[in-house]
């Protein structure tokens, strides 16, 4: 009973020890994996922060490795973009070019009873600098006083000065331009087309000395009645955009805006009639 007693005893013992042993053991190995685990997450960012400065300076190295090839890249981009560009401007002009050809051929051939003499100008004078143009055809080319010049647009007036070689046209906002008007709509000749510059400096064209009960409305076209034979029928002059009567009250007129942009006028036809038996310069 006693001997039952004294190995009871030391198991308790034993067990109790072995217990003991088997506790300090593992909180040694729970702070060796504390410190492990903290030294190998403190590790692994430094070895972050490496690996990522590297990369950048990689990176870095290799910007500036290829910088010159970057830049003599983008200098041929700027030149092919540049020249894209030329090309481009060069087709329109080429377009615009065949436009205006195209344009001053066919007026030519909308009327074969009369004859053309082309002409470039030169230069502009009078006292706003559109009344008179300066062409560089003359009498040597045939060109008369009285003739009358237009584009393919419409009437810019008439010869008001010839030389040898150059000449003087008296655009529409000359005062010694005027012609007889027809309203194309209702075929109604009445009036005069002389130039008007409104408040704005802008020079436009005016239909004058109508009946009051002419009728005409906005946006109505103007054009040449064919009086005396001296301007060709049916010219575009231009396009009605306002009417007023007169301060006499005994007639009207229209404010119309020219079918030709005097500002921009490179190039014009002088008209001749073929048979000039019946004209009245």
């Amino acid at each position: 009973m006693k001997l039952i007693r004294n190995r009871l005893a030391v198991t308790i013992i034993v067990l109790s020890v072995s217990f003991l042993v088997l506790i300090g053991v593992s909180v040694k190995r729970q702070n060796a994996f504390m410190v492990e685990n903290g030294v190998g997450v403190t590790l692994s960012s430094v070895q972050g922060v490496i690996y990522k400065g590297i990369g950048g300076t990689k990176d870095w190295l290799g910007f500036i490795t290829h910088y010159s090839e970057i830049k003599q890249e983008n200098e041929d981009l700027k030149k092919k973009n540049t020249q894209m560009k030329q090309k481009v401007s060069a087709y329109d002009g080429l377009q615009n070019e065949n436009k205006r050809l195209s344009d001053m051929l066919s007026f030519q051939h909308q009327r074969d009873e009369y004859n053309y003499i082309n002409c470039n100008i030169t230069s502009r004078g009078g006292n706003n600098l559109l009344d008179i143009l300066i062409i560089d055809k003359g009498k040597n080319s045939g060109v008369k006083n009285g003739l009358v010049v237009a584009t393919p647009e419409g009437l810019v007036g008439k010869v008001i000065f010839t030389a040898d070689s150059w000449s003087q046209v008296g655009t529409l906002n000359n005062p010694n331009v005027q012609v007889a008007g027809k309203i194309q709509r209702t075929g109604v000749i009445d009036g005069v087309v002389d130039g008007y510059t409104d408040s704005n400096n802008n020079k436009l064209a005016r239909l004058d000395n109508m009946s009051l009960d002419t009728d005409i409305k906005t946006n109505d076209v103007i054009v040449t009645a064919g009086i005396g034979n001296l301007y060709p029928k049916d010219m575009p002059i231009g396009e009605v955009t306002s009417l007023s009567d007169d301060k006499t009250k005994i007639s009207k007129y229209a404010i119309m805006k020219p079918y030709v942009d005097f500002n921009k006028l490179e190039e014009v036809f002088i008209v001749v009639p073929k048979n000039t038996s019946e004209i009245k310069y």
